[in-house]
């Protein structure tokens, strides 16, 4: 690596502070390097990412399941040229998420930055990415609420016509491994339409057919929403459930 003027003069300074018996005081030095190191490290990121095109990514939800799908896609964003600006979600924080990503992506995306700012006015990025939306922010979006981090910076690009691309947490594209019930399911389905119908490209593989074999009075007297209930081809509606979905005029969706 070739040193700039100002990184010489620093060690020349630093060789001047010992004195003639070569005696420094070792946690002084110590802390001078680590303080050279952060300082060229800051230094290449600067280099790395000048003229790059800005990713906002915003981490939310507690799955560390969603790590490794989520770790190929920002790769695939810092090697295709973009520079990552990447935000934590109170609950990502909490959970210890926040600290198994940046240990990934220091390892992976060298040109990375973090930043916990809130939208502002001036906020300068040319598309938001929303890896492994956790069903609480995904929620809140689609319901038009903006009291988290996600939701908020959501907003702020749709607000400014700024690319959102979203990808679904695990628990919403595996009913076997939450055992949601057919209407939570369908509410989802719901919200996930929605954020498409907001502009939201959401990447990957969507909430599929609710797998549900029969269809009882209990699961219609939990269901609310106006897009319909969806449900597997062959699924029984039990004469009960029917009544009640004729008596509250539900639409039933069925899937192929």
């Amino acid at each position: 690596m070739v040193l700039g003027y100002a990184t010489a003069t620093w060690f020349i300074e630093l060789a001047e502070s010992f004195d003639v018996r070569g005696a420094m005081d070792h946690q002084a030095l110590s802390q001078r390097l680590d303080t050279l190191i952060a300082a060229l490290l800051e230094q290449k990121r600067r280099e790395l990412n000048a003229g790059r095109k800005q990713v906002r990514v915003v981490v939310t939800g507690d799955n560390f399941s969603s790590l490794p799908a989520a770790m190929l896609s920002l790769a695939a964003l810092d090697g295709a040229g973009f520079q990552l600006l990447v935000t934590f979600s109170h609950s990502a924080c909490i959970s210890g998420l926040k600290n198994a990503y940046t240990d990934k992506i220091d390892s992976t995306c060298i040109g990375a930055l973090y930043s916990d700012l809130q939208p502002t006015a001036d906020a300068d990025y040319s598309s938001l990415f929303l890896p492994a939306l956790s069903t609480n922010s995904l929620s809140k979006i689609a319901l038009g609420i903006r009291d988290n981090v996600a939701s908020s910076w959501a907003f702020h690009a749709l607000n400014r016509r700024i690319k959102v691309i979203a990808t679904l947490d695990p628990e919403c594209l595996s009913r076997e491994a939450t055992g949601f019930p057919l209407p939570l399911l369908s509410r989802l389905a719901e919200y996930v339409t929605t954020l498409e119908r907001y502009g939201i490209v959401i990447a990957g593989k969507k909430i599929p057919a609710a797998s549900q074999k029969l269809l009882t009075l209990s699961d219609i007297l939990t269901f609310s929403g106006d897009a319909g209930l969806r449900v597997a081809r062959h699924t029984l509606i039990t004469p009960a459930a029917r009544d009640e979905i004729r008596r509250q005029n539900i639409t039933i969706i069925q899937e192929p």
